[in-house]
């Protein structure tokens, strides 16, 4: 047998984009969205429910938390073990959290149960148990994940930072779960009524996305379609504002490194700017050969790893430089970094740009590949009130970045004499050095 001397044609890839979901109200308000993913036999599902944290009572703050970490230890059609047993029956895992923009529930079970799967996830947010005894459980080991995330050096840093770039009297500005005091007064009465006010249906989207068989907008309506609630319970979601630059040194005393944070507030997705910063942001601290860490790592061998995030809130949000250094170069590794985060006289580069676009764009097909990575997308653009079309919008503005673009947003946003520094260590070996350094100190326990 002779073979073809024709070879098959190579043909440039198509342009990947982002599955766009299919849509349906029901009509208590509820959104639901559905995206088929071929061959993706465990269903991924999120249900999103728009109860921001500011609606926490001020004295009971870490409330949202509790509730949310109660509601699988039973309802009352599932008591006690018994709901457990039976997302273990149907191959389902059910978890969440909740965030300063909403409260999620996600649910992973193979897409023949997802009809078995979806009463049991609206029974957790309609018919709860909440028994007190597991109220006090929870809040005794969210008080010991408090202790334990205080206890760490890194982590201490990211709440200071927060702290420091978000004016204080915003929710926004203080730990997702509460703190210490605020979660100790928490009683089961509270979380009780928490549920009743802001577990409701109008506002909330149901996300599904695997191999789907086309029935799954009609099991979910039959699961939650009759749900209401007619307390008056919607609260608007508050906008946060920066507070004025500051240094915080917070003592570790005895400690060998000094774990940082170097930036400000920033801006959210909805900013004209967003992808000319993160552009910007991958260039300087985004990769391993990014300036920040070739520098301070590879060439100084201050520090492991310094990296430059860009988090992004519902409004605003916040940039900043992170990493651990040795307590005796922090104040050498602060001008080196505060040198390399002003681009006024060593803008981003064509390359640069190139780079970092590449990356982003080539990149998401693996990102989102699995139906679980399609929904946590889509629901961490929900909770933030971005329409499900920015993904692929943004994948567009950054292919429009230019080096110019990209250096003159990250110089508006992150000024020499505009930044906030967080530095977590030894204050007795600290304080002087990074007073010479003229940093404002304001000393933290």
């Amino acid at each position: 047998m002779r073979h073809s001397d024709h070879r098959p044609e190579v043909r440039p890839p198509q342009r990947w984009r982002f599955p766009d979901p299919t849509r349906l109200w029901l009509d208590n308000g509820m959104q639901l969205m559905a995206c088929h993913r071929e061959g993706q036999h465990v269903a991924a599902v999120a249900l999103v429910v728009d109860a921001p944290l500011n609606a926490e009572p001020v004295d009971i703050e870490g409330v949202a938390t509790i509730t949310q970490r109660c509601l699988d230890e039973g309802t009352a059609s599932h008591p006690g073990q018994v709901f457990a047993e039976r997302l273990e029956d149907i191959g389902a895992v059910l978890g969440g959290g909740a965030g300063y923009s909403g409260i999620e529930l996600f649910l992973e079970v193979p897409t023949d149960r997802l009809g078995d799967a979806l009463p049991l996830l609206a029974e957790v947010v309609r018919e709860p148990e909440l028994r007190p005894d597991e109220v006090v459980r929870h809040r005794a080991l969210r008080l010991a994940e408090i202790e334990h995330t205080l206890a760490n050096s890194a982590q201490r840093a990211a709440i200071g930072f927060r702290a420091a770039c978000i004016g204080q009297r915003y929710r926004a500005s203080r730990m997702v779960g509460g703190d210490a005091t605020s979660v100790a007064a928490v009683a089961p009465e509270d979380v009780v009524a928490y549920h009743a006010r802001h577990y409701r249906p109008d506002g909330a989207t149901l996300i599904v996305s695997g191999d789907l068989s086309g029935r799954e907008f009609a099991q979910a309506a039959e699961a939650f379609g009759d749900w209401t609630n007619p307390l008056e319970g919607y609260v608007s979601h508050q906008v946060p504002e920066p507070r004025t630059p500051r240094c915080w040194l917070i003592d570790r005393p005895g400690a060998v490194q000094a774990d940082v944070r170097l930036g400000a507030f920033g801006i959210d997705r909805g900013d004209p700017r967003w992808a000319d910063l993160q552009v910007a942001t991958h260039a300087l601290g985004g990769a391993f050969l990014s300036r920040l860490n070739r520098v301070l790592r590879e060439e100084k061998g201050y520090s492991y790893g310094v990296h430059l995030v860009n988090s992004p809130m519902r409004d605003g949000g916040l940039i900043g430089m992170q990493g651990s250094f040795r307590t005796d170069v922090v104040p050498d590794a602060l001008r080196l970094a505060r040198g390399l985060l002003d681009l006024t006289g060593d803008p981003i580069t064509p390359t640069e740009v190139t780079d970092a676009v590449t990356y982003t764009i080539g990149s998401a097909p693996l990102r989102y590949s699995t139906a679980h990575g399609i929904t946590d997308r889509i629901a961490a653009l929900v909770r933030d009130g971005v329409n499900v079309e920015f993904v692929n919008a943004n994948f567009q503005a950054l292919t429009l970045v230019t080096p110019e673009s990209a250096t003159q947003a990250l110089v508006e946003l992150l000024q020499p004499d505009g930044l906030t520094l967080v530095v977590v260590g030894d204050a007795a070996a600290l304080h002087d050095p990074l007073v010479a350094e003229g940093w404002p100190v304001e000393l933290h326990a």
